[in-house]
């Protein structure tokens, strides 16, 4: 793990926050928190840059190219450990709220219009504004994405051990 980037594939998601020397932070499992003086989708970046050479403007035109999604895209960062953060809020800032693929359960429309509960396999949950339709189309469009590049891997897995015997 890059000492200078703490997420990993223990984040339960990443939440902007409003204060004046943070403007987001992780949350793990039982609530612990841990803030960044980076927005959201810089720490994705910085980790992406660490771990795979990659970006996220490159996994967008990916998602765009492969997927035909166009905004809004799940960032996929280990497929095998499900470690794929989805947004699911729209900022002009680009600090968004990621939710992590693997440690989501299930969403439930809030108590107020236009709002949200996300409820994650601790038996955590977490009220954001978001519109509960859109958070539907963003699990589904996360769920799409990490099992075709898991079969796409596989393939070409198969591919090159066949080739090997011939």
């Amino acid at each position: 793990m890059n000492p200078e980037n703490p997420l990993n594939a223990g984040v339960f998601y990443i939440e902007p926050v409003q204060h004046p020397e943070f403007l987001c932070h992780m949350v793990y499992k039982n609530g612990r928190t841990l803030p960044s003086a980076k927005p959201s989708e810089s720490l994705i970046d910085a980790l992406l840059l660490h771990t795979y050479g990659s970006t996220i403007k490159a996994r967008r035109t990916h998602l765009k190219k492969a997927h035909e999604i166009h905004r809004q895209g799940p960032i996929i960062l280990d497929e095998q450990l499900q470690f794929v953060l989805f947004p699911i809020t729209v900022s002009r800032q680009r600090n968004q709220f990621w939710v992590n693929l693997y440690h989501f359960l299930r969403f439930t429309p809030g108590s107020a219009p236009g709002t949200t509960v996300i409820h994650f396999s601790d038996g955590t949950r977490v009220d954001v504004h978001a519109d509960f339709a859109f958070c539907e189309k963003q699990y589904s469009k996360a769920l799409v994405v990490n099992d075709r590049l898991i079969k796409i891997k596989e393939q070409n897995a198969m591919y090159a051990i066949r080739r090997s015997y011939t």
